[in-house]
This record gives C-alpha cells, sequence and structure tokens, in this order.
C-alpha cells in the first residue's frame, strides 16, 4: 500500500510507526507495515552495533517525546558512521505524555520486529522514523522543495449517507481549509507553557459530523508547514470530490491531514465550524402563472428579440473582424494557460506533414495514423489524427488536453498540443526518432540492435514511468495497454510511454483494432481484466511483466500466426521450473550481466501472477530492480501458463487460476471501457 518516500534528491531508509493507544474508535483502516529493502546498513539484526545504537535511541526518544514542556516531538542520533542512527518521534497532538511515550516505545519494538533497518507506517496516534542516514537537512531553506515530496492518500471503502454529495464535499473542503490555515500558524504559547506546533482538530456541524485534523514536524517553518499541508488539501480533494466518502487522509513525511465522520482524536476540536450553506433548490412555477402575462408578454418579447437580433449582428461582425486580424498578425499557435498546451491550425499542421503524405506515415493503430511533421521553425513532431472524436465539443477537448499536457515525465511522450477541425481532431506529440521498441526487439533485420545495457535502462525507464502514472502524478493513470510498440525510444535509447491518454479522449464506445468489446491488446493483457472487466493498476503491472520477459527473451509473447500450444509466458515458465532458464536469454552475457536478465526474468514471472494481489506495486518493482542484494520470494505458476494438459488441469493454490489454451480468447465480452483511466489521489 505505502512506498518509500522521496525527499532531498534521493530514497532515504526510514521507518515510521504510528501504534494503537487508548484513543477514540479509529476512524481509518487496521495498521500496515511495509519495509524498504534500499537500506545502507544490512548488518542490523541481533547484536550489531547498529541495532545497539538504535535500542539507546528507542528508549530515548520515548523518554524525551513524552517530557514535560516538550510538544511530543524529538530528534536523536546515536553511534558514529558507519553504524550511526538518526531517529525521530512525533506523537498526534491530542495525544497525553503518557500514552506518548507508550506508543513511541512500542513503536520502535514494532518496527525492530518487522523492518530491522527499512521502512514502516502504522496508521494511529504515533510517527517514528530512524534510517542510518541524516535527513533532517531537507528541512534546511536550500533543499527543501515540496514538489519533491511524495504524498500517499488513503480512503474510506464505504460511503455514509448524506443529503447531498455536493454539499457534503463543500463541508469537507471547508474543514480541511480551515485546519490547514490554523495549524501552520500555531506555534507556541507564552514563555511558561509551549503549546503542541503546528497540530489543529475541527469539528463541523454538518449532517452526520464531520472531524479532522492537521499536524506538520514541528522542526519545520510555518511557510514549509503551509505548503506541506496545502499540497496535501490538493491531493485530498482529488479524492473526495464527488463522493462521499466516510474518512479520507493524506499523508506525508513531514505532515499530515485527514477527516472522517467519526470522532477519532480527544479532547475538544480546537475549531468549531458551522456547514457552508446548503445549495440553492428551485422553486417550481405553478401552472397557470405564465398566462396571466403571455399577452403583454408576447409583444413585448417581439420588440426586445429584434432589438436583441440586431445587437447580436453588430456584435458579431466586430468580432470576427477582429479575431481575423488577430489571426493574421499573431503565430498559428495559441497557448493555453498552465499546461503549457499550444492550439495548432490545420494549415500548419498540412504545411508540417506535405498534406499528411503517406510517405510521412509512421504508423497506423487502433486511435488513428501517425505521421511525421517538421514545424516553420524546424521542430519536428509527430501528429496523430484521432478517429471516433466527432461529437467531442471543444471544451471537453480542453479538459482532457489539459490534463494530457500536465502529466510531463522523461519516460512519457510529451504533448506539445492539438488541432480541432469541423469535427476532425489532431493531437501534436514530441517526435522520437528511434521508433517503437516493437522494431528494435523483433525486427530481424535489425539484427541485435539492444545492448544488455541498454536493455536494463529501458526495462527500469519503463517502470519509472509507470511509477509516475500509477503515484506521482496529480491524477492515479492506468494505461491498460502497455505493449511493446507503445514504448518509443528516444536520445540514447531512453524509452518513453506513449498513448497514456489517448482512451479519456476517444470516449467510452471507443474500440481497439483486432478486438471487438475487449479494449487493450491479447498477449498482454490480464486476466481479471481480459475475461471479468476488473481494472486496477496490477493490470499495468501484468503488462509490464509481458514486456520484460520480452524484452530479455527478444520473443513476442504471442504471434496472431503462431498456433504453438506454448507462448512466451508458458516457455518461460517450463524453463524456470527445470532449471533451464537461463537458456532463454542471450548466450553472450556472461557474470553480472547474466545474473541481471535472470532477476529480470524473475521479477517479470511476479508480475504476471495469476491472482492480481500476489503481483508487486510499481514502486516495490523498482526497488527490485535496483536493489541486487534484495532478496526475491519464488514465483508461483503465472497467468496463461499453456501446459501439455487441458486447460483445466491447472493447479488452484486456494485461488482463481487462469489457464489458456491459445493467445486469442473466444467469447470474452467486456463493458466498452477505455484504455487508460485517471483515479483521483
Amino acid at each position: 500500500m505505502l512506498a518509500g518516500y522521496v525527499y532531498g534528491g534521493g530514497i532515504l531508509a526510514v521507518v515510521l510507526a504510528v501504534v494503537v493507544v487508548t484513543l477514540p474508535p479509529p476512524a481509518t483502516a487496521a495498521p500496515v507495515a511495509e519495509c524498504d529493502p534500499g537500506v545502507a546498513n544490512t548488518n542490523v539484526t541481533g547484536n550489531s552495533a547498529f541495532d545497539r545504537n538504535l535500542g539507546l535511541l528507542a528508549a530515548a526518544l520515548a523518554a524525551n517525546a513524552s517530557a514535560a514542556g516538550a510538544p511530543g516531538f524529538a530528534v536523536r542520533t546515536a553511534g558514529a558512521a558507519p553504524d550511526q542512527v538518526y531517529a525521530l518521534a512525533l506523537c498526534r497532538g491530542d495525544v497525553n505524555a503518557s500514552a506518548c511515550r507508550a506508543c513511541v516505545a512500542a513503536a520502535f519494538v514494532d518496527a525492530k520486529s518487522v523492518c530491522p533497518g527499512g521502512i514502516s507506517l502504522y496508521e494511529d496516534a504515533c510517527l517514528i522514523r530512524f534510517t542510518g542516514q541524516s535527513f533532517m537537512d531537507f528541512l534546511r531553506p536550500d533543499k527543501w522543495q515540496v514538489s519533491q515530496m511524495t504524498w500517499i492518500p488513503s480512503q474510506a471503502s464505504g460511503i455514509v449517507k448524506v443529503p447531498e454529495v455536493g454539499w457534503f464535499n463543500a463541508a469537507v473542503a471547508k474543514i480541511l481549509a480551515a485546519l490547514v490555515e490554523h495549524a501552520w500558524a500555531t506555534t507556541t504559547g507564552n514563555n511558561s507553557t509551549t503549546t503542541i506546533k503546528y497540530f489543529a482538530t475541527g469539528e463541523e456541524s454538518f449532517n452526520p459530523k464531520i472531524y479532522g485534523f492537521a499536524q506538520c514536524v514541528p522542526a519545520m517553518s510555518p511557510e514549509q508547514c503551509k505548503e506541506c499541508l496545502r499540497s496535501l488539501h490538493d491531493n485530498a480533494k482529488n479524492v473526495y470530490m464527488g463522493n462521499s466518502l466516510r474518512w479520507v487522509g493524506v499523508y506525508s513525511v513531514w505532515c499530515r491531514l485527514m477527516y472522517s465522520v467519526r470522532p477519532f482524536y480527544g479532547g475538544r476540536a480546537t475549531l468549531q465550524l458551522s456547514p457552508p450553506p446548503p445549495p440553492a433548490v428551485e422553486t417550481p412555477v405553478e401552472a397557470g402563472a405564465g398566462k396571466k402575462k403571455s399577452a403583454a408578454g408576447v409583444a413585448a418579447g417581439l420588440a426586445c428579440s429584434v432589438l436583441v437580433l440586431l445587437i447580436l449582428a453588430v456584435f458579431a461582425f466586430v468580432r470576427f473582424k477582429r479575431r481575423t486580424k488577430a489571426v493574421e498578425a499573431d503565430h498559428p499557435l495559441k497557448k493555453i494557460t498552465r499546461a503549457q498546451c499550444m492550439i495548432f491550425d490545420l494549415p500548419t499542421l498540412q504545411e508540417a506533414t506535405e498534406n499528411f503524405s503517406e510517405n510521412n506515415k509512421l504508423g497506423e493503430g487502433g486511435f488513428g495514423s501517425v505521421y511525421k511533421g517538421v514545424l516553420s521553425d524546424g521542430q519536428e513532431v509527430a501528429v496523430k489524427k484521432l478517429l471516433g472524436t466527432g461529437g467531442h465539443g471543444l471544451d471537453q477537448l480542453h479538459n482532457e488536453v489539459l490534463l494530457l499536457a500536465e502529466l510531463q515525465h522523461k519516460n512519457l511522450v510529451r504533448l506539445h498540443g492539438f488541432c480541432l477541425h469541423q469535427g476532425e481532431t489532431l493531437l501534436v506529440y514530441e517526435y522520437i526518432k528511434n521508433g517503437s521498441l516493437d522494431n528494435l526487439l523483433f525486427d530481424i533485420n535489425r539484427g541485435n540492435a539492444l545492448n544488455w545495457e541498454q536493455q536494463y535502462n529501458i526495462i527500469l525507464g519503463i517502470a519509472k514511468g509507470i511509477l509516475y502514472l500509477h503515484e506521482d502524478s496529480s491524477l492515479r493513470i492506468i494505461h491498460r495497454d502497455l505493449k511493446s510498440n507503445n514504448i518509443l525510444l528516444g536520445e540514447d535509447m531512453e524509452p518513453k510511454i506513449a498513448d497514456f491518454g489517448l482512451a479519456r479522449l476517444l470516449g467510452e464506445g471507443h474500440t481497439h483494432t483486432r478486438t471487438t468489446r475487449v479494449v487493450g491488446t491479447f498477449g498482454y493483457m490480464a486476466p481479471e481484466y481480459a475475461i471479468d472487466g476488473n481494472v486496477s493498476t496490477k493490470i499495468d503491472i501484468f503488462s509490464f511483466g509481458v514486456l520484460v520477459l520480452e524484452i530479455v527473451t527478444r520473443r513476442r509473447n504471442c504471434n496472431s500466426d503462431d498456433h504453438d500450444l506454448v507462448n512466451l509466458l508458458s516457455d518461460v515458465w517450463n524453463c524456470w521450473t527445470k532449471g533451464t532458464v537461463s537458456q532463454m536469454i542471450d548466450q553472450s552475457l556472461h557474470g553480472y550481466s547474466q545474473s541481471q536478465a535472470l532477476r529480470c526474468i524473475h521479477i517479470a514471472l511476479l508480475c504476471v501472477q495469476s491472482d492480481p494481489n500476489d503481483r508487486p506495486q510499481i514502486s516495490s518493482v523498482i526497488f527490485m530492480l535496483t536493489r541486487e542484494n534484495m532478496e526475491l520470494h519464488p514465483p508461483a505458476q503465472p497467468a496463461f501458463f499453456f501446459g501439455g494438459g487441458s486447460a483445466s488441469s491447472s493447479p488452484s493454490f486456494g485461488q482463481r487460476s487462469y489457464v489458456y489454451d491459445r493467445c486469442g480468447f473466444d467469447n470474452i465480452s467486456v463493458n466498452g471501457v477505455t484504455l487508460t483511466e485517471p483515479y483521483p489521489r
């Protein structure tokens, strides 16, 4: 559920824990924990120097954080390099001294047993962190960058009955905004007492009542706390808007923000709020009321209509003349605010592509045709003429393109702009000169065009692009059609994921080539999506696993003209079980390269497990790819394993198993969903 925290330009090994103490009934899910395998100190168990230093810090922090006058917060270090330990403890502002001490002490016990040198998070009343690297320097003004923070959203699985969802959302927005502004402005009390810094609770008399809290690490400056909480608030909106969820929490390393319809903190709330006014209700007009004034209204209406039409005609003529002059004087590209996205006119793109000449055609797929173009300033672009967009209005297109243009990452193909002309829609992307991964892997005329270092960097780059879509972008984006010809290769063979937003533009009714109702590409499609229509981030993980196997073995998973009962996944699994999987990689690889290639196959098999719950999150995949000393658990039989027996002979393992006897599927019908779907964070 939770991934490592990114800050200060790198991933530090941290441990966070919040342990259950005697508090009101929890409003969130049960505590969870996850370890970070990328720890500098590997010898952290038993009676090591690191472990002894950690034991000293555990006792000291429990005492310091609960000491009289302390704001429930303490930071300390123990030992000397390379076994020096840095640690932090922070109790929630409503927890008393004894409960704080017990929580911190218990948190260290749990953290050391679960993650002796990694990262752990328990959602409740206190927080601890420890690591072998200094992390407080990130709060220095010259290093603080709120954009480098990673937010972790969490939400209730159920909804609550409310009078009106929009009214409820407005009430949630009101209490969270008030908590944000109150928390960062809360510093200290008078000279004799010290209040808890950067902490606020609130209660709003909505029906049902809404409770909330906000908190920052006290070592932050007020400006840092404000930036941190405001960023959390922006992320929280993406989760609760349009819903009536029982609770929503958004967490980062340095601050937390949450609301719930149940009380979850002790004591009286520091803010007492009234609900926003209910939405206005239109009052229906009584039947017959209009008839009483109809006679006078008709005469006045005719006269006014003539006058209004004359005024509008003059206004339209003047506006048309002004726009004509502006178009002649200005460059044909018009910027849309904040997204840095251009509006192109059709003549510009016709000239750039030589009127969409076949000689400039780069390819054709289910979404339309792609042409290479050169703009008047010499910039090379790729112009995609979309299919099935005649019913889209300009305002809707603007909103969708703004979303795509803001999703910018070095491993995503960048959208420059668009053109809408008489029902025809064209998207303008950066031009990627090395073409698709599909061509380099499987074009026999090009031979072995990629060395192992390039292949590994392509695998890692694709994973980083998926991480951005799944966890780091403003909305959670599920691609749904990751495949080799949707991976383009830029300078130095750097991978760029393409078509990560086209389906949202095209609408619900669009279908992909070679399919009728299932959207995607067989061979890359997760079984739970292909058969049941279930959509989650794990369907991209499955596709990524297939991609990795194709890259390492240079074999397609499924060929439309291949009628063998064994596809790539089953072939790899057969070799894996026999201990001969090394035969499937490039035989020129030796030593470290061979070991790295075999590790990639291992990770890929974990990604193509039948049960989505058995597949790792993309953040865990990146850890496994970059931490060679991380032990990988053995994979089970993958989905789409084509054994020698019948499809029904698959072992169950107590879970649903997906076994097929060929690449295609008969009688599969899934709702006409789109490929890429954003989910609020």
